[in-house]
């Protein structure tokens, strides 16, 4: 049996959280243009898991950037310094929006 895809409400939710970092990318703060173009990443890789913990708004750049240094079962990479916006989020965890 598969693992679930996108919530049929993904892309309110993708919105939300886009909304939320002020339509920027939460790691380098640039905003949606051509070639950083604003994505949402879930960083445990799980379409499901809308969580907003799980959630975060990331230009392309970052977001394949952020993939090389996270992995989805073990966390940050050793030697890998967490962003601000990750250490914000793990103190104050929120509903999902």
């Amino acid at each position: 049996m598969s693992e679930p895809d996108y919530p049929c409400t993904w892309p309110f939710i993708a919105y939300a959280i886009k909304k939320i970092a002020d339509f920027k990318c939460e790691n380098c703060g640039s905003p949606s243009i051509p070639g950083r173009i604003l994505t949402v990443h879930h960083l445990d890789g799980k379409p499901w898991n809308v969580r907003y913990e799980n959630l975060v708004a990331l230009c392309q750049v970052c977001h394949l950037s952020i993939q090389a240094k996270y992995d989805s079962k073990t966390g940050w990479l050793p030697g890998i310094e967490k962003p601000e916006w990750m250490k914000k989020r793990e103190q104050f965890p929120q509903e999902q929006p």
